[in-house]
């Protein structure tokens, strides 16, 4: 099981230790086939605490939707987030990733596609169809990191 875990991490370009990977298959998914990956997300210690005494509460499962390089067929990572409580401090907590931020279902590494590919003098319905996502998810992408490029007037002189 750990050299599949390993072919599939090096597949897919990911270096997380707490991500275990357990099976693949094709599915059709809006008339599309697609290449999913069940994976489980572990948390090995409180975030709050560091304790190691954990009472597992079984999981969330979120469907990633990862980059490929073709895009006729999609790569969803279908991962199992564990919930913990910690019996030293009482907190709950869900495991969390690099791969993903929380809340999201785009993985970061396809966020930074869509962002490299606005570089290029291209539509937006373009990077969308090929990165598989939504015209609004290259919009929201632009639309996080347009603050770092608006120019500041301070420096101006007056007239």
């Amino acid at each position: 099981m750990s050299s599949f875990n390993n072919c599939i991490k090096f597949d897919l370009d990911i270096k997380e230790k707490n991500i275990v990977f357990k099976d693949y298959f094709y599915k059709m998914v809006q008339m599309k086939k697609h290449k999913i990956y069940e994976a489980e997300l572990i948390q090995p210690a409180c975030p709050y605490c560091g304790s190691l005494a954990l009472l597992h509460n079984g999981h969330l499962v979120t469907n990633i939707r990862y980059l490929t390089a073709n895009a006729s067929l999609p790569v969803i990572i279908r991962l199992a987030k564990q919930r913990v409580k910690c019996r030293d401090c009482d907190h709950w907590s869900m495991a969390q990733s690099e791969l993903v931020n929380k809340y999201c279902s785009i993985s970061n590494a396809s966020k930074l596609k869509v962002l490299s590919a606005l570089t290029e003098d291209r539509s937006m319905t373009s990077i969308a169809r090929e990165n598989n996502v939504s015209i609004n998810t290259v919009q929201r992408v632009l639309g996080n990191c347009s603050h770092r490029f608006i120019d500041s007037y301070e420096y101006l002189p007056s007239s």
